[in-house]
């Protein structure tokens, strides 16, 4: 069986689904196509059928698969010569649908209203299914039909991260200070560094000055690095100036290359040098 409600009433559930939705509901915070699988990838088939791959949709909390290394199909009316129309793609749930407190819970094309002008969305029923609603039907996606084609499939609902992903997002470790920078590590092995090198000494038009800095915990890879320069002539101004930084190389130990200052108004006191990087520490 290609798709399956998992968690609906049963003649013999235990526990009730509005109680395991209300948990799964927590745990995401909202509706969505949760990161899993083929992600419910929806392609045309004809002009009268798409398919949706495998993944799994959470209707607040209500869960709907479409098992892996299968598909589902789902009709779509004929469109009509000279017509446009939307039709939506949604995750349906209705509780106690079959009666004896069996829930419905499928996806389904609700299809939407013809026109010569610019077509809209069907209307659909979003009763609050986690409270004392019986019926709620949310869109994955629009199809939108001009004449008897298929033109577009759009997406109309929220990719949700999976514990996976949401680990990878994850900042796990910071550290650092101005004198030697700061770095932050996520989860998934990224690591960004950041700081200010500031290079005091009388500044003119046609000055240089070198620095280098040393990165505060160790990456795996050679940081990608950017850079800008700010300068300032010591009585609260920042004045006009150009000024670029040149980078001469960068390890998994340090960085370094030069300031240039190609035109300045008035002398300056200090150029600084901000950068940003990223690498992997794992």
């Amino acid at each position: 069986m290609a798709q399956k409600g998992i968690i609906k009433n049963t003649k013999t559930a235990d526990i009730s689904a509005i109680n395991l939705a209300a948990i799964f509901h927590g745990i995401f915070g909202k509706s969505g196509i949760v990161k899993a699988f083929n992600n419910l990838a929806c392609t045309k088939l004809t002009d009268n059928s798409v398919q949706l791959g495998s993944g799994v949709y959470s209707l607040k909390g209500f869960m709907l698969h479409v098992e892996p290394g299968t598909a589902v199909t789902l009709n779509v009316d004929s469109g009509t010569a000279g017509q446009n129309r939307n039709d939506l793609v949604v995750a349906e749930l209705i509780k106690n649908g079959g009666g004896a407190g069996i829930d419905t819970l499928q996806f389904r094309v609700i299809k939407g209203t013809s026109t010569s002008g610019t077509p809209v969305d069907p209307t659909l029923t979003q009763q609050d299914v986690n409270a004392t609603g019986t019926t709620r039907q949310e869109a994955l996606y629009r199809i939108k039909l001009t004449g008897v084609t298929i033109n577009v499939i759009e997406t109309a609902t929220t990719l949700i991260d999976n514990a996976d992903t949401i680990t990878d997002k994850l900042v796990i470790e910071t550290g650092g200070n101005a004198a030697v920078g700061y770095y932050r590590k996520y989860g998934n092995g990224n690591i960004e560094f950041w700081g200010q090198i500031r290079l005091n000494g009388t500044v003119n038009t046609g000055s240089t000055a070198i620095f280098e800095r040393g990165w505060p915990v160790a990456c795996t890879t050679v940081p990608v690095v950017t850079m800008t320069v700010s300068m300032y002539n010591g009585k609260g101004n920042y004045n006009d100036y150009r000024a670029t930084a040149h980078l001469s190389d960068a390890t998994t130990g340090n960085f370094y290359g030069h300031v240039h200052c190609s035109y300045t108004v008035s002398t300056q006191y200090y150029m600084g040098l901000h950068y940003h990087a990223k690498a992997k520490w794992k």
